[in-house]
């Protein structure tokens, strides 16, 4: 009897004597691990993941897969390389009290862990500059009792941002907020024996992105030259709505000039958001309908009289957001413009309108079979060609350079003729006639004059005296 009552007690399963229960954090609509406690001999140890009574999810060593029990748990359960449990997402259901049994023969051992929650609350977009970012972090805290937590806020570059505390809700305000503090807020929390959890939450400002740090460049006859402008992130018209949009304009201030023309595309918010020509008149930007995030306009036909300052501007109710993009136009001037004969002298001059800043360089490039020799860098802004040649004629190209890269080009076409011969024949003739024609015109007016000298000196001279006479005419 006592025999078979020891062997009765053998063959029982034996238990730890406690069983140790966690606490783990939890954020909805994220992922957590709860980390099974390494027990036994790990190519024997059965593992069973239970929630409240309800089993979820077994190991076996005899198999090469886990098996999911319940249908409402599918899809969100996996174990990890060392058969901790990974539930994602987390939904509101899943708080409360989850078992982990391992088995390795007749020896058990039981874990329990509390799965708590952690609310972070996403803020409404905001618009930049204009009101704080405020953010709270709340930790369920009923039913344990592991002393204040330590609560970390790290921005969207992971720097450390000061908040408060107050009981189991932090806080966090942030004063001045721009297009840098958009993304991903963490409240990482942390305990002395709990898992660490980061809880996170999107944050969005609304903001153009920053204006260009130089001109855009672009050449005289380029079609459809886009002016770019864009908020600094992907976000949707329904949420730069939320934010009190009113409207917005693009304006145009020409180089040299301080006044600003009055608007050349107004922005339509309804039925959808578009840029519009206002009153129906006549503007060098083509109207656009906006996708996304995308505020770019364009023109139709670059020309000289684009070169200026373009201003994209946002208006909403607290305040006005504006980018500005410069635009230089290149362009190739000739002298003379045309009649261009074979053995004159050709200029060329690539220039933006004003003078050219010095960490800019020009490249010229003739056409192929010019007699223009090789020019040792750095070219001149100002090209002269003497002696030209028909062969010359051809597409002259000016490129604009900033160290290695090529901002922009522009090209002229220059027709090289042959001076006409007959031409210049008939016209040397002629000069020579009308020289001879000239001097006969000035001898024959010469002699004229001799005669009209030598006739009045022979002619007898009357005069009419003061003391009348009788009728007549007297000799002097």
């Amino acid at each position: 009897m006592g025999f078979l009552l020891g062997l009765l007690l053998l063959l029982a399963p034996s238990y730890s004597a406690a069983e140790e229960q966690r606490v783990v954090f939890a954020q909805i609509g994220n992922s957590v691990t709860l980390p099974r406690i390494a027990w036994g001999t790990k190519d024997k140890i059965h593992v069973n993941w239970y929630f409240k009574e309800e089993l979820l999810i077994t190991r076996n060593p005899t198999s090469s897969s886990p098996k999911i029990v319940p249908k409402n748990w599918h899809g969100r359960l996996s174990l990890t390389s060392d058969w901790s449990l990974t539930i994602s997402p987390v939904i509101e259901s899943d708080f409360g009290i989850f078992r982990c049994e391992q088995h390795e023969l007749v020896s058990v051992t039981t874990n329990r862990y509390k799965l708590y929650r952690v609310t972070m609350p996403t803020p409404p977009p905001l618009l930049a500059r204009s009101v704080s970012l405020n953010l709270s972090c709340e930790i369920e805290s009923e039913g344990y009792n592991l002393g204040r937590p330590t609560i970390r806020w790290l921005g969207p570059h992971k720097e450390f941002h000061p908040g408060s505390s107050n009981g189991n809700k932090h806080t966090l305000s942030v004063k001045d907020v721009s297009s840098s503090h958009s993304g991903k807020w963490t409240c990482e929390v942390t305990c002395k024996t709990c898992s660490t959890l980061n809880a996170m939450t999107d944050v969005i400002i609304v903001d153009l992105a920053p204006s260009p740090p130089d001109p855009i460049y672009t050449f005289d006859t380029s079609s459809n030259f886009p002016i770019p402008c864009s908020f600094s992130s992907i976000i949707s018209w329904s949420t730069v709505n939320a934010t009190g949009v009113t409207g917005g304009s693009w304006s145009f201030t020409p180089l040299n000039s301080r006044v600003s023309l009055t608007p050349l595309l107004e922005l339509h918010l309804n039925p959808s958001p578009a840029w519009k020509v206002p009153n129906g008149t006549n503007r060098p930007l083509m109207e656009t309908v906006l996708k996304n995030h995308v505020l770019d306009v364009k023109i139709p036909k670059v020309s000289i009289h684009n070169r200026g300052t373009y201003t994209c501007s946002l208006e909403f109710k607290p305040r006005t957001l504006t980018r500005k993009v410069v635009v230089e136009v290149l362009e190739v001037i000739a002298l003379p413009e045309k009649d261009i004969y074979e053995g004159s002298t050709v200029n060329l001059n690539c220039t933006l309108g004003h003078p050219m800043a010095s960490d800019l360089e020009v490249n010229w490039i003739p056409p192929q079979g010019s007699s223009l020799p090789n020019l040792s860098p750095p070219h001149p802004v100002e090209l002269s060609i003497p002696g030209v040649k028909v062969k010359d004629s051809g597409r002259w190209t000016c490129q604009l350079k900033k160290n290695t890269t090529v901002l922009t080009s522009a090209t002229i076409y220059l027709k090289i003729e042959k001076a006409p011969v007959l031409w210049l024949v008939l016209s040397v003739v002629g000069g020579i006639l009308v020289i001879i024609l000239l001097a006969v015109i000035t001898v024959i007016i010469v002699r004229r004059r001799r005669q009209v000298m030598r006739y009045r000196r022979r002619k007898k001279k009357f005069c009419r005296c003061k003391n009348p006479q009788p009728k007549g005419f007297y000799k002097n």
